[in-house]
């Protein structure tokens, strides 16, 4: 049994005060530690106040000593009883050398710290997958509602920021992001009382599975890159798995058509009023340039003169690698047309400041600016969808420029090319296909109740027997190269066989004249025919659909 003791401590005290040692009239007292103590390498140990669990903590520390005495002990101990907030610093420096924006890491870093205060770990002891797991799970979960005093109709800024506990500039932004209604401007300022109503919904209501995920992938990343630079063994929060974003969109984005945005456009341009130093003609040509390359708000704010290469033909633009999502340099083209607009409009702007630079794109008010031009242009902001209302904010140009692209015919690899995507999913998120996109797929499907009128006229020009088309099956010369005996067309004739035809890229291989050599099924050609007189495969699929096609 291990041994353990508790430490003892000599005083001298003299009316229940402390005095020095061999005071006359003073009294020795002895004084016992509250904790039991163990001796581990020569060394005295604090273990816990219970005398059992004491026993057992100095077992586990001499066997751990024993350990290591032969390099077998636990590499992770050390770094197992750092606390978790020390670790997170060392992670956002490691995600600041990579290159990670300073917003990133900053949100990424205060995700991690609200699970773990949460949930209240401290160091890598309290980890719980269970726990994390019921903590995200609240995150959803709606809170009690607001209570809004009875028999008022009218609330100042001022009231609805104390009953919420908010800023008023959230207030005035939120009201302004969801078109709430309001009367007055500055001190006069009132909001009526569905207003408030439609607030505290808001307020109450838990965040969807998008966010939810954003504090999985944020805590995931931080425990790989805990196991990556050999301070843990494994991820503890590996079982949290990831939300079905599907089944509760917050917010969903639309695209714009070619004619919406053909409107915006026009009535942008027209428009006298500016937004954050960026007037109607500088606003045109940001959201053409958007809805032709695709880029995000935070590129596009970023981009100077020189980044343009507007020549006649091959115009691009180029993108710094510390301006793009993937920290990678990306040279975009554009269309001549676009070019062309954008050469003139950049002769305005000086070299080396930022064409639509400003506030709008670092205090994310993109939405808000296009907003107002979109209702300018008698466009809808927002419509109902399938799963709830679709929006047209600015991030919406890039969905307008993948959807567009999706049906002009551009296949998806040059589609997420030009997206900058890093998997085909992410592009096929940003390119929509509507009801009608789907219905013209299905109508050019073949008709499988009856033939076309196409058919029906070959089998007239020619009687019972069908001429070759890409989908009839037809009559081969027998002993040609097929697959069983007997078919649908006539079965056994003048002792040959009737077999299907041969298939070639897609064509079905037929006679096309008489004088075409068949082949025997299995036997190779004893006596090969002068190449005059052979059979090209390709020749006989090429004849059969350029009769297709004259017919």
């Amino acid at each position: 049994m291990a041994n353990v003791f508790k430490k003892q401590t000599t005083t001298w005290k003299l009316d229940g005060k402390k005095v020095p040692p061999k005071t006359p009239g003073a009294e020795k007292v002895t004084i016992e530690s509250g904790k039991w103590y163990g001796t581990v390498n020569g060394q005295q140990v604090p273990l816990c106040r219970d005398k059992q669990a004491a026993q057992r903590m100095l077992r586990k520390l001499e066997a751990d000593s024993a350990l290591a005495s032969v390099g077998l002990a636990d590499p992770f101990a050390e770094q197992r009883l750092r606390p978790l907030a020390e670790h997170l610093q060392d992670f956002a420096s490691h995600m600041r050398a990579k290159g990670d924006t300073e917003p990133h890491v900053e949100q990424t870093v205060a995700r991690v710290l609200a699970l773990f205060a949460g949930c209240e770990f401290k160091v890598y002891g309290d980890i719980d997958s269970a726990r994390a797991a019921e903590w995200l799970t609240s995150l959803r979960q709606s809170a009690p509602a607001v209570a809004i005093p009875s028999g008022k109709q009218d609330f100042t800024p001022g009231e609805v920021s104390a009953l919420f506990g908010v800023s008023g500039t959230a207030v005035r932004a939120t009201v302004k992001r969801h078109g709430l209604a309001a009367t007055g401007n500055g001190k006069a300022r009132k909001y009526p009382r569905e207003t408030v109503a439609s607030l505290a919904d808001r307020v109450g209501r838990g965040v969807g599975p998008v966010t939810v995920n954003h504090y999985v992938r944020a805590v995931r990343g931080f425990f790989r890159w805990m196991v990556k630079a050999k301070r843990i063994a494994s991820n503890p929060l590996d079982s949290l798995s990831l939300m079905n974003t599907q089944v509760d969109i917050r917010r969903a984005r639309r695209e714009l058509t070619a004619d919406e945005l053909r409107q915006l456009f026009a009535a942008t341009r027209a428009s006298d009023r500016a937004f954050r130093g960026l007037s109607g003609e500088d606003r045109y040509h940001l959201y053409l340039t958007a809805a032709t390359t695709g880029f995000r708000a935070s590129a596009l704010a970023s981009l100077t003169p020189s980044d343009f290469f507007l020549p006649g033909d091959g115009a691009t633009i180029t993108l710094a690698a510390r301006f793009n999502k993937s920290r990678k340099p990306k040279v975009q083209p554009l269309p001549a047309d676009v070019a062309e607009e954008l050469n003139a409009f950049l002769k305005t702007k000086a070299k080396g400041q930022a064409v639509w630079g400003g506030t709008w794109a670092r205090d994310h008010r993109g939405a808000e600016m296009i907003r107002s031009d979109l209702e300018a242009a008698g466009i809808a902001y927002a419509v109902e969808g399938p799963d709830g209302a679709e929006y047209a904010d600015f991030h919406a140009l890039r969905h307008s420029f993948l959807t567009l692209g999706g049906r002009s015919g551009i296949d998806l690899r040059t589609l997420q090319e030009l997206a900058g995507h890093s998997k085909p999913e992410l592009t096929a998120r940003y390119s929509h296909r509507r009801l009608y996109d789907l219905a013209g797929a299905v109508d050019k499907l073949p008709n499988l109740l009856a033939p076309d009128a196409l058919e029906q006229a070959q089998m007239q020009g020619t009687g019972t027997d069908p001429v070759c088309t890409q989908f009839a099956r037809t009559r081969c010369k027998p002993g040609q190269l097929g697959s069983t005996q007997g078919n649908d067309y006539g079965g056994k004739q003048g002792g040959g066989e009737m077999h299907e035809p041969l298939d070639f890229q897609g064509f079905r291989l037929c006679q096309a004249s008489p004088d075409i050599i068949s082949l025997k099924r299995g036997r190779r050609d004893s006596n090969p025919q002068p190449p005059d007189r052979q059979c090209d495969p390709l020749s006989v699929a090429n004849s059969c659909f350029s009769r297709h096609l004259r017919h």
